[in-house]
């Protein structure tokens, strides 16, 4: 129903008779579930799936990694997107809007082996993955529950999760597009490895952090017995030294260049060669190259063909290049080492320091470079189009698209998209054991499980042998949860939609995944279909502890979500999540979270309670005519319903760039001045009869449905405009009354109020003069607070005084003469006295009244 327009309806299942109904106060431990069945039940939020590209907003949303409970954090951002959701609905877009789970991949595993206290390394493969089955099921029960439970207004129907069949067989067509495409390749080469995880990760899985540490001063000895000291971190590292290298513009090593030194225990001879990447400034000035230690020693070993030793196996301990420290875990071989050094008078000094360290994201653990063979997929050599294709999305808030640009011009390595793991979406390949051949999937067996599944031919199509391996590694997750717009539009699928649904209209996302997600979506989009994968994105921050720290499942103790819900009520909570602009981070103090939902808790009492008093002038009325904004006819009404209209039009504009908080101020400032504090006080006396006692009795029936009317079409548009906001509430109240002047179930299925329907109800003179009266209004209240008496005590007089300049012409006094009996009314005075005053020279007015005299009644 748009703005004032009337369809009678039989929607009236829970209308209600009387406000005596009703409980003293609203109660959304019962209201909440009920809506939430109902929506479901009814199928409120269900996609059409015969809609046309054209009409269909459609939201790539986050599928949540399994991989531990859901905090404060993630309904923080879920709710701002579920906001402009339930908006673009309103609007009259078909809303396709599903929900995924991600439960594959490194994160999953992590859970399982802390819930069931096993290691995955230390099981049959298939029994690990079978638990990975079961917890992630589990898992995902209490996560849809949480979404349901805070109103997340998705397609239930449209579910999925990122190791179901549908997206395994979409993930390995990826790949084997890919590939076909010569845009992955296989190669044997440093990567970067998790020694906890023993797998081997991407660029994007990287997370730098502060670590203490301590440099060691140890001393090489060149060819002709000279000592030469050279500071290290990585002492454990001496027997994968390869090179020694100096600045070629440091004086002090020139003469060394080209000759010969000796590591330290170790007794190897290297060459100390020069490269402009060497600090003098840091620690001696000389450095040692070993293979691997970070990035810098992978360039020097691949600029000068160095050779490579490896002491470091995947489990992250030394190996037998370290001789009598082999077994040992890193940080035993660094102190081993250290102690040999001082034995031998070898180690001259130690002193701490702490310096960024590059660790895996989902353990905290410091990364190694081990040479692995890897599947890659080549992203270097298309930065360019990368950065193109990220930047026909429209970001929001804008400099978010800035954070991924700087992302893709900092890439450093291509991606990495192979992980030596167990619970995953299988590579679609076998291998020749005899010539190494790769054979690849065909399309019509995905998906397909190369260690269970026999190959596509029984002899290799290079050689002709019959031993036939397969793949043991499987995808990196992100290869899968890069493909959700593909998912969503059933990418290659017998029922495919991308025609439908491809690109997406939205993708609503945090910020620090901008990195993965955002990228790796992006990417694929673009190397599938030349293609950006939607419109729009939305950026969410994070919900942030009193130490400016973000609430996570692993790093911080959190508030449980479900019980929270319970304590404050969904709406409340929803509500403190669109207070905060989108991108911004807020704080929440974790111990004593009340204070951060007092402003939801207090708009929900206030509109149930306004609301009730609304109904008890509304239940009886039965406007006939279907432009209800025709019968508004007084003044006030019509400064009332123009006060909307602005509203209207700036709460939308606001939501039309995904500002939803700069909305809700808007609504909110309408709601508790215009139409709470002002309004419903002015509109009382025609209400009850009592201004307009002494007129004719049509011109009072006039006036008191004049109010009726403007009741009607202001509390009704300003349920919807909160209705993205708090739905439990809105969907309640509307149903008490105005369900049955609906053709639609819900007030989540009926029409955003429409501002030009509106604005024909109102004129300039309306919005003068309603203005001066609640300006008037405000100066009586304020005279009663100065005398200290409440605004319902009767009053004898009330004098207002005013500029009299050719300013004001005559037009203020004349509106409140004309509007004096609902002034009085409602400021509780028997007598108006307007009075025209010359100021002083000088004196300036912020605007028309210059003050107000109270008179009261004697003793």
């Amino acid at each position: 129903m748009g703005a004032g327009r009337l369809i009678m309806s039989s929607n009236n299942e829970t209308g209600i008779e009387s406000v005596k109904e009703l409980p003293k106060r609203y109660d959304p431990s019962t209201a909440e579930p009920r809506w939430q069945r109902f929506w479901e039940e009814k199928g409120v939020f269900r996609f059409n799936r015969d809609a046309a590209h054209g009409d269909i907003y459609s939201v790539d949303t986050p599928p949540p990694t399994v991989s531990g409970a859901l905090h404060i954090g993630h309904v923080f951002s879920y709710v701002q997107a579920d906001i402009v959701v339930r908006y673009k609905r309103m609007t009259g877009a078909e809303v396709f809007y599903p929900f995924g789970f991600d439960d594959n991949g490194l994160a999953t595993e992590r859970l399982v082996e802390r819930e069931r206290k096993v290691k995955a390394f230390d099981m049959p493969r298939e029994d690990f993955i079978k638990l990975c089955l079961e917890v992630s099921l589990e898992q995902e029960a209490e996560f849809k529950d949480l979404w349901q439970a805070v109103g997340i207004s998705c397609d239930w129907t449209e579910e999925y999760r990122t190791i179901d069949e549908r997206c395994r067989r979409i993930a390995q067509r990826s790949f084997l597009d890919l590939y076909k495409k010569g845009l992955v390749y296989r190669k044997e080469a440093p990567s970067l490895w998790c020694p906890v995880c023993r797998t081997a990760i991407a660029q994007a899985e990287i997370e730098d952090k502060d670590h203490p540490s301590q440099f060691h001063e140890i001393l090489f000895t060149l060819d002709d017995g000279t000592r030469v000291p050279i500071a290290t971190t990585r002492p454990e590292l001496l027997p994968a030294c390869v090179a020694v290298l100096v600045h070629p513009d440091d004086e002090r090593y020139a003469k060394y260049v080209g000759r010969t030194i000796r590591t330290p225990h170790f007794n190897t001879d290297v060459k100390i060669i020069t490269d402009p990447q060497v600090d003098p400034e840091k620690g001696t000035g000389i450095v040692m190259c070993c293979t691997f230690g970070d990035t810098t020693d992978i360039e020097w070993w691949q600029n000068y063909s160095l050779e490579t030793k490896v002491c470091i196996d995947k489990a992250g301990r030394l190996n037998e290049q370290a001789g009598e420290f082999a077994g040992l875990s890193l940080e035993e071989g660094r102190a081993a080492i250290v102690d040999a050094l001082r034995g031998e008078g070898l180690l001259t000094k130690s002193w701490e320091i702490e310096h960024t360290v590059n660790c895996h994201e989902r353990c905290g653990t410091p990364l190694e470079f081990i040479v692995t063979r890897q599947w890659f997929i080549r992203l270097l050599d298309k930065k360019d189009k990368l950065i193109e294709f990220g930047a026909r999305c429209r970001w929001f808030p804008e400099f978010m698209g800035v954070r991924y640009r700087h992302w893709v011009e900092n890439l450093r390595w291509d991606w990495c998209v192979s992980r030596q793991r167990y619970y995953g979406v299988p590579f679609p390949l076998w291998y020749c054991a005899a010539c190494g051949e790769v054979i690849p999937a065909r399309e019509q067996d995905l998906p397909v499980n190369p260690l269970t599944d026999p190959a596509p031919a029984e002899n290799c199509p290079e050689c002709g042998s019959d031993r036939i391996e397969g793949e043991r590694d499987v995808l990196d997750t992100w290869m899968t949860s890069s493909l959700t717009p593909q998912i969503n539009a059933k990418w290659g699928e017998s029922d495919d939609r991308m025609e439908q649904l491809f690109p997406m209209t939205l993708r609503p996302q945090a910020h620090d995944i901008i990195r993965t997600w955002a990228f790796y979506t992006i990417t694929k989009a673009c190397l599938h279909h030349e293609s950006a994968p939607w419109d729009d994105v939305m950026v969410s921050g994070h919900a942030q502890n009193i130490r400016r720290e973000k609430i996570s499942k692993s790093k911080s103790k959190t508030l449980n979500p479900r019980e929270m819900i319970e304590q404050f009520s969904a709406d409340v909570v929803r509500y403190w999540a669109a207070s905060v602009k989108l991108g911004a981070d807020t704080l929440i103090d974790l111990q004593n979270p009340k204070e951060s939902f007092e402003g939801g808790k207090r708009l929900v009492t206030k509109l149930y309670n306004a609301s009730k008093f609304a109904h008890s002038h509304l239940l009886s009325f039965e406007p006939k005519e279907r432009e209800l904004t025709s019968l508004v006819s007084h003044t006030v009404d019509r400064w009332l319903v123009g006060c909307l209209a602005k509203a209207v039009r700036i709460a939308r504009a606001a939501f039309d760039k995904y500002e939803y908080s700069e909305a809700l101020d808007e609504i909110e400032r309408f709601f508790w001045h215009d139409f709470c504090d002002n309004y419903l006080e002015l509109a009382k006396g025609r209400l009850y009869g009592e201004s307009v006692a002494d007129l004719a009795q049509e011109e009072a029936k006039r006036l008191a449905e004049s109010a009726k009317a403007t009741l009607f079409v202001a509390l009704e548009a300003i349920l919807k405009l909160f209705s993205p906001f708090v739905p439990h509430i809105t969907e309640d109240i509307w149903h008490w009354y105005f369900a049955k002047f609906s053709s639609e179930g819900s007030i989540h299925r009926t029409a955003w109020p429409d501002a030009t329907s509106l604005e024909k109800a109102i004129d300039e003179e309306s919005d003068r003069a309603g203005r001066n009266l609640v300006e008037a209004l405000a100066l009586a209240r304020k005279a009663k607070s100065e005398l200290n008496i409440s605004i319902k005590k009767q009053a004898k007089t009330l004098t207002i005084g005013f500029q009299d300049d050719e300013h004001i012409s005559g037009q203020t006094l004349d509106d409140l003469d004309a509007l004096k009996g609902d002034l009085l009314s409602t400021a509780n005075v028997d007598e108006l006295v307007l009075k025209a005053e010359v100021l002083p020279d000088g004196y300036e007015l912020e605007s028309v009244p210059l003050k107000a005299r109270l008179e009261l009644h004697p003793e």
